[in-house]
């Protein structure tokens, strides 16, 4: 009841506001007649009392009237014209009833000034126009209670007043009658006001009551349609039944044959997986069988000179193979992992493709086969990491060369467009086979598992390019018509736009040897590597002392005094960051040089070693001629 009760109070509100707004939509709606009627009542009346009263009054009069008029006229207008009128019932109202008084005690005014005392006619005539015009203001008026006073009290009572100062009997009965017109009026305008608000009420109760039809019709047509609705569900629930048993019988179905994938998926990647662990067996045994002969022979007595050269050549050259196997291993798992980073410079595209050349180059020419090599003449500009970049071109061309005939021809060619430059190897070897060209870039892919290889490789060489060409916001392609008609792989890389600032300095370069000699410790827990190195040191001319931990390292240099300190980091008790550590703090000028001849060679290592005071950071297997050059470049400092 009590929510009935405050929704009943709600809507009379509602519609006691919507009444009001509709009198003031009344009230403007009448006025252009009623503006019409006041001046054509004005204009009358200035005609008739031209040559009765001051002219000079007269027109002023006329003015003050048309000037009000047209004020009022203009109100109405802004009206009709504003959105919100509706909602500003009340200021409108009050707007309008301003410009009623003003024409009220305009119309007074004239009533009090034009007062002819020497003509009853005119006198008659003035009341007459002036009853006329009260009696369209309460027509007009109607739909505000008492709004017809604005305009009666200001436009007779000046008249009346002039009726009872004329003193006479008859002015006194003219005085009486005035009374009893207003007393009539009144009641009229009482009588037509309830007319009207009777006429709005029943409107808006109508409005409720088709309101209250029009929800009773809804609330009707929702319930046959719930019915309906409950219906059609009730037919359509066996139906539905049925297509779930469908949809069930399906997915069943699906999910065995995704689970026969699967099953398949694991049983070729564990296939795959021991595909490679014979393959890597068998690169890593490769090289290491002429190193072992080579040693063999090597240890035997009398061997000539050209022998054990040769020796020296076989080691060396199988020795950069393990290198390259353990280096591809290592990036492959950095990039898999997310751990590799890039050292970013901007450089010229060719310079990157002289690097890849000349790093091919020796492979390429022992097989006999050429190299076309076309750049476009005009400066292409690319962002990354150059030797990365040459890396992947090498990669490239070598495996070009490798499943090319002897004696064919590889091409590498460079296209540009303005947001990309693509780089193109292509040759006329062995080609892909359809079946393995949507994985050649997946790890561990080859064509060949059989133990008739003929190519050798760990199938990681591509994962590579691709990696790193994904890492400079590139993207790797390969393409082939399969067994026996070549291949061809495009790298795109972003064009970087405009000129650089920055060039490219290889640090390369030949060895320079040292003006004098050094006192060098090296410290490393390999018995074997300190012993090798030590030898190569003392055959350049430098005093070596050794030391095989942390504690001894210490020992020694107080004793040894070194220039130089070649310190492993991952040794046993005392680990060479602490030894490095320790010497700064006996140090009582930094005059020591400490390089750092490790395993370790991530941008973090780096970073750490710098922290614990190393000078310099060389990744093992360092290649003497960059050891000798890096004892060059830090001997100024000892």
């Amino acid at each position: 009841m009590g929510a009935a009760g405050d929704g009943e109070h709600i809507m009379k509100l509602n519609h006691k506001q919507e009444t009001r707004e509709a009198q003031v939509r009344l009230l403007y709606e009448q006025l252009p007649s009623a503006l019409l009627a006041t001046m054509l009542n004005a204009l009358i009346l200035t005609a008739v009392l031209w040559r009765q009263v001051s002219e000079s009054l007269l027109a002023g009069w006329l003015l003050a009237i048309l000037l009000v008029t047209g004020s009022r006229y203009a109100l109405g207008r802004a009206y009709l014209r504003t959105p919100s009128a509706n909602a500003e019932s009340r200021r409108w109202g009050r707007h309008y009833l301003y410009g009623v008084a003003s024409n009220g005690v305009l119309w007074g005014f004239g009533a009090f000034f034009f007062f002819t005392a020497h003509s009853y006619v005119h006198q008659i005539f003035l009341a007459y126009v002036l009853m006329g015009m009260v009696s369209g203001a309460i027509s007009t008026l109607a739909p505000v209670r008492g709004a017809y006073l604005v305009f009666l009290i200001p436009a007779l009572f000046p008249y009346a007043a002039r009726l009872l100062s004329a003193g006479s009997e008859v002015h006194l009965a003219m005085a009486s009658m005035l009374f009893i017109y207003v007393a009539m009026m009144g009641m009229i305008s009482h009588r037509l006001h309830t007319t009207v608000a009777e006429s709005l009420r029943l409107r808006f109760n109508n409005l409720d009551l088709l309101h209250d039809l029009t929800k009773a019709k809804d609330r009707v047509e929702r319930a046959n349609e719930e019915l309906a609705a409950q219906v059609a569900e009730t037919h359509s629930a066996q139906d539905a039944l049925q297509k779930a048993y469908e949809e069930l019988e399906r997915r069943v179905k699906e999910r065995t044959a995704e689970l026969a994938k699967s099953e398949e998926a694991l049983r070729s990647a564990d296939r795959r997986k021991d595909e490679f662990l014979a393959m890597l067996s068998h690169e890593l045994r490769n090289p290491l069988a002429p190193i072992r002969n080579a040693l063999q022979l090597m240890h035997r007595p009398n061997v000539p000179d050209s022998l054990m050269k040769r020796n020296r050549e076989i080691i060396d050259r199988q020795f950069d193979h393990l290198t390259r196997l353990v280096d591809d291993l290592l990036d492959v798992s950095r990039i898999v992992h997310g751990k590799i980073s890039l050292q970013e410079t901007v450089f010229e595209i060719a310079t990157v493709v002289n690097q890849a050349v000349e790093s091919s180059s020796p492979f390429i020419e022992a097989r006999h086969q050429e190299l076309c090599v076309h750049v476009p003449g005009e400066p292409l500009w690319v962002k990354g990491d150059i030797v990365r970049l040459a890396q992947v071109l090498s990669n490239l061309l070598s495996n070009a060369a490798k499943y090319s005939d002897t004696g064919q021809r590889i091409g590498l060619d460079v296209d540009a467009s303005d947001q990309w430059i693509t780089i193109r190897v292509h040759d006329n070897g062995v080609g892909i086979p359809k079946d393995v060209l949507p994985y050649v870039f997946d790890l561990f892919a080859q064509a060949d598992h059989s133990l008739a290889r003929t190519h050798g490789g760990l199938g990681i060489g591509l994962t590579l390019v691709k990696r790193l060409v994904e890492m400079h916001g590139g993207r790797a392609e390969a393409h082939s018509e399969g067994r026996g008609h070549g291949s061809e792989f495009l790298v795109h890389l972003p064009r970087q736009k405009g000129p650089v600032t920055e060039r490219y300095l290889s640090p390369g370069g030949p060895a320079v040897a040292l003006e004098e000699a050094l006192r060098v410790l090296v410290v490393d827990d390999n018995h074997d590597a300190v012993e090798t190195l030590s030898l190569l040191l003392r055959l350049e001319g430098h005093n070596v002392a050794v030391a095989f931990d942390g504690a001894n390292a210490l020992a020694e240099a107080a004793k040894f005094q070194p220039q130089v300190v070649l310190l492993d980091i991952g040794m046993p008790g005392m680990d060479g960051y602490q030894v490095a550590r320790e010497l700064r703090a006996r140090e009582r000028e930094r005059s020591m040089v400490i390089l750092a001849l490790t395993g370790y060679g991530q941008p973090e290592d780096r970073a750490r070693a710098e922290a614990a005071g190393f000078n310099g950071h060389l990744t093992k297997p360092v290649p003497p001629e960059l050891l000798f050059a890096a004892l060059k470049a830090h001997s100024a400092e000892c």
